[in-house]
Order: structure tokens, then sequence, then C-alpha cells
């Protein structure tokens, strides 16, 4: 920006592109284009530094209230761009459902009554789900406000991130044993839970299937029966016909059917060689004589045999009085209700197993918690000798930042079982020789816990690779060559993350690759504040302010000029250290 020469860095991470800002506090209006690589932002104090944080907190989904309106105004609005990495580009379209985009807008907009809208390249969203894709995009990093790592959950997962693929496999392992485990406990559980609710309904099927028993049914019954039962109501009538019948077709003294039939037959037959037709009518009248004798005869078995038993009526009229009773029970027929009995036996025989099964879990509950001991004890393992590793990188870096005395722990302390195993993890920090170790979230210096978070974040730059890192003031409390230490390791994260930095320090700013200058202005009687790029003699000014104040003079300037060489030298050793 500011004219030198600059090595070309290849980026394959997530990028603020572009931020918009409109009537947030004292900002009017406010366009800035970031780039790649480490941004800073310099300006005198109340120019409106925070202000850039505050509507890049409104993008991350953070809480905020109506008193970031600009006065006057009726409404505050902030849009980002970014340009993400495959990884973090899966991971939002996940969050909005959609397919994944390399290029993210978030706008926001909130207005005097406390409403927000929210949208995600053009999808609304709400802002729990805006949080959740601020995650993917932007970690900011306050001289109070140092995020997940002030928080011990987080730091099991750091530490195993660092070890990566040492122990990927190993966690896996152990997570699948440990879910079955719990899968096997929450059924043990609900098999004694509803014990009374079996007990219940164990009787009732016990009774179900005797009763069902106690009919003697089989499949068709019922139709038999109503068959059956239709005769019966019909008894009178149906030998009265039969009888009827059968006197006509044979039994009549003054001419049956089957005497007429056959005397007719007979003449035919006498006659039947004077013509082929009549021998047909006759044939076809004997083929009719026998016919009916056939069904005469079959008439006469079923009179003679015929008997309808008012004793066996009444029998047949009880047993469908009992199917009837089933059916209303079990089904709407009797192979309905045979298939009901079958569904309970079945059933039965699971509960009356339910013990076997409960011995079985037990069994396997136990097994379960053997392996699963055994593998989060390897985890144990593998975080003690690794953790050793990142103490000495963490103390390396913070070596470098003049904090040559300080200690850095990670502390591994055995806890009831979880899904990362049986480890507490804890990173603790000794910043005086001779004290006891302390909680990252227990250290009082605002520098000092800025210079080790910027330690940690060196060694764990990989893992939060792909986000866009912002440090707001990091530098308070710090000066000279500890600034200076500060400054190169911001640029030196920037290769594998776009880095923002809110900072005071010109051995700081001096090493971004790009500079913005954040100025306000007084006009109308009202305050503005604007956002602008620097480079050449601007930037060589705006570095003489932050060296001597206001007045510059042209040994600053040259002081200035000179920092910037020297910067420029620096970030050349850094890019080769890297590059080699």
């Amino acid at each position: 920006m500011d004219g030198r020469k600059i090595c070309i860095r290849k980026f394959v991470f997530v990028m603020l592109k572009h931020l918009s800002i409109k009537n947030v506090a004292v900002i009017e209006s406010a366009q800035i284009d970031f780039e790649k690589g480490f941004n800073v932002l310099t300006g005198e104090t109340g120019a409106g530094k925070s202000i850039i944080i505050d509507a890049i907190n409104l993008l991350k989904g953070e809480r905020t209230s109506k008193s970031l309106i600009r006065s006057g105004e009726t409404f505050a609005r902030v849009d980002g761009e970014f340009e993400t990495d495959e990884e973090s580009a899966k991971k939002i379209s996940d969050i909005l459902g959609k397919e994944p985009e390399q290029e993210i807008i978030i706008s926001r907009e909130m207005n005097l009554e406390g409403k927000n809208t929210i949208r995600v390249n053009g999808s609304p969203v709400n802002l729990s789900m805006l949080k959740e894709i601020g995650e993917h995009l932007i970690n900011i990093h306050g001289q109070h406000d140092n995020t997940s790592l002030l928080s011990v959950k987080t730091h099991i997962d750091f530490l195993d991130k660092f070890i990566g693929d040492g122990i990927k496999e190993s966690l896996s392992d152990f997570r699948l044993v440990n879910q079955r485990y719990k899968e096997v406990v929450c059924e043990l559980e609900k098999e004694n839970d509803d014990e009374q609710e079996v007990l219940r309904r164990k009787d009732m099927l016990i009774y179900q299937t005797e009763e069902i028993e106690k009919a003697d049914l089989y499949p068709g019954e019922d139709d038999e029966l109503e068959k059956k039962k239709l005769m019966f109501d019909n008894a009178s009538r149906i030998m009265e016909n039969a009888s009827f019948a059968y006197e006509m077709l044979y039994g009549s003294d003054s001419g049956s059917c089957h005497d007429l039939l056959w005397s007719g037959a007979k003449k035919i037959e006498e006659i039947s060689d004077f013509d082929s037709e009549l021998s047909s009518i006759y044939s076809g009248l004997s083929e009719a004589g026998y016919l009916l004798d056939e069904k005469v005869r079959e008439l006469k078995t079923f009179l003679d045999h015929s008997s309808f038993d008012m004793q066996e009526a009444k029998e047949t009229e009880e047993r469908l009085e009992l199917i009837y009773t089933l059916k209303r029970k079990y089904g709407k027929s009797v192979n309905d209700i045979l298939d009901f009995y079958d569904r309970a036996i079945e059933e039965l025989e699971k509960i009356e197993t339910s013990d076997e099964r409960i011995k079985e879990l037990l069994k396997e509950k136990e097994r379960l918690e053997r392996e699963r001991e055994e593998k989060a004890n390897a985890l144990s393992d593998i975080r003690k000798t690794k953790s050793k590793d990142l103490e000495k990188k963490v103390m390396r870096h913070l070596s470098d930042l003049n904090m040559e005395k300080v200690l850095f722990e990670v502390s591994i302390l055995p806890q009831v079982i979880t899904e990362n195993g049986k480890d507490s993890v804890e990173f603790l920090i000794c910043t005086n020789v001779g004290e006891e170790k302390k909680s990252l979230s227990k250290i009082a210096s605002g520098g000092e816990l800025s210079r080790i978070m910027l330690a940690i974040k060196n060694v764990l730059s990989g893992i939060d690779s792909g986000i866009t890192v912002i440090f707001d003031e990091i530098d308070t409390g710090v000066s000279g060559s500890a600034a200076r230490k500060i400054g190169e390791k911001l640029y030196s994260m920037s290769a594998s993350s776009q880095v923002l930095c809110i900072t005071h320090l010109p051995q700081i700013s001096s090493l971004a690759d790009t500079h913005y200058l954040i100025k306000k202005e007084v006009s109308d009687g009202r305050t503005h504040t604007f956002v602008d790029p620097l480079s050449g003699e601007g930037r060589v000014e705006e570095i003489a302010r932050t060296l001597v104040g206001e007045k510059l003079t042209e040994v600053a300037l040259e002081n200035a000029r000179q920092l910037l060489e020297e910067a420029d030298a620096t970030k050349n050793v850094i890019r080769n250290r890297k590059e080699e």
C-alpha cells in the first residue's frame, strides 16, 4: 500500500473483504475494503476504533442495544462480505440448509424498537443461527475478552487439535465405545423404569391369550356357523319346499315329472329312425332324464339325512355369540382373532425373556466399561505426552515476546468420563518466579494476558486457520521491543489467517500489509468518523503521529520512514523463515 516491494503470499482461508457501516454510534457511513494478510487500524483516542469492533460483533451475532444507533437516526445497519475456504463454506451451508457458496454476505439492521433484521446471502436467519455462522468466520480477541481460550472447557479441544492425527483415531474409537455404553445404560434404565408397566401388560396378555385359547377357534369357523345358523333359521321352509319338489319330480301318483319325461322320450325313440332330427331330440331327452334321475336321488338323500336338531341350533347360536364377543375385543373375523393371539403370544415370549435381556445388557455394560476405561487411558497417555510439546512451543513464543520467565503448563487431571475421555484439561500460567500457576482467566495484567494469548494463538494458528482473527488493543500495557515482538507474531500469524488489529503502537502498525486510519471530524455540530486506507506519505505521517503525537517534525517523519524500512526487512526475514 505504501509503494514498498511486498512478497505475494498464497491464502486459502476466510477473509473479511468488505465492511459497510451505517448509523452505528458516531459513524454515519463507512466503507472498508480489507485485504489479505495483516491489517491494522490506527487513530487518535475517541476516533471510533472500538466502534469497528462493535460493528463486526453485530455480524458475529452478538447481542447489542438500540443505544448503538447513531443519534437522530432510526436504524443502524452493518454489512459484511466474506470470502470463505471450502471447509467453512460447507459448515455454513449446513447451518443454512443450502448449497455451499464461497462468498458469504451478511447484513444486519436494527431499529429503535430493538427489532433485528438479519440476512445471510439473502436468506433470513435468526440471531442464534448468525452466532453459529459467525464462529466459522471471525474470532475477536480484546484486552479483557479473549474469547474461547479463556473458557476452560475449550482447552481440551485446543490440545487435541494441536495433537492432530496423533489422537484422531484413538478419540474416534473411544467415542464409538462410549456411545454404545450410553445406549446400553439407557436401555437398562428403560427396562427398570418400565418394570411395573411391563407386569401390567403381561397380566393383560395372559388373560387375553387364555380367553382365546379357551374358545378353541379354527380359521373360517365364523363363516361356517353363519351358514349353519341360516339353515336353522329357515328349517321348516327348507323341508317343506324340498319335500314338495321331490313329490312333483318323482313321487306323484298322477304322473311325476320323472315318469312323464321318460314316457315322452320313449315315444320319440320309436320314431327316431325316420328322421335324424328326431334322433337328436331323443338323445337330448335321454340326457335330461338321466340328469333328472341324478338330482332326484340327491334330493332324496338330502331329505333322508337332514335333521334340524333344536339342541344343535341352540349350540350354534351360543357359539356364534361367543365369537361375536371375541370379535368386539380382538378383530373383525376369527382369522383376525387368531392373528391377534399370535402377536400376543410373541409379545409374551419377549416379556418372559426380558430377564435374560437384562442379564445380557448388564454383561455388555461391564464389558463396555472396561473397554471404555482402557481407551480413555490411552487418550490420557497421548495427551500427557503431547502436552509437553505444546508447553515448549508456547514458552518459546513467550520468550520471543520478552516473557522468558513465564511458565506455561497444560494441566491434565482425571474427571468423570465424557465424550472426550476422562481428562480435565486446563492451561495454567505462572508470570512471576516462585508463584503458583494460575488459570488464564485469573491473570490480572491485560498486557500479560494479551501476550500470552498471542503466543498460544501462534502455536495454535493452524487450528483457527480459515478464521479471520481480530485483535482489539492487544498492545495495551506494552511498548518498545515487546510491542515489536507482538507485531512480528501478528504478522507471522497472518500467513495462515487474515489478521485485523486495532493498535496505537507504531512498532505494530509498521509491520502491517495494509494500514487504515480511523479519524473523526466535527461539522454542523455533529461528529463524523471516517476510515481511510493509508499509503505512501500518508502512512508515514500516521506512523510519525503515533511516535511523537500531533506535532510532526522532519525528525519524526524520518524516524517513521526508518521504522517502516526496518519493518519491511523484518517481514522478509519472517517470510523466508516460514518458507524454509
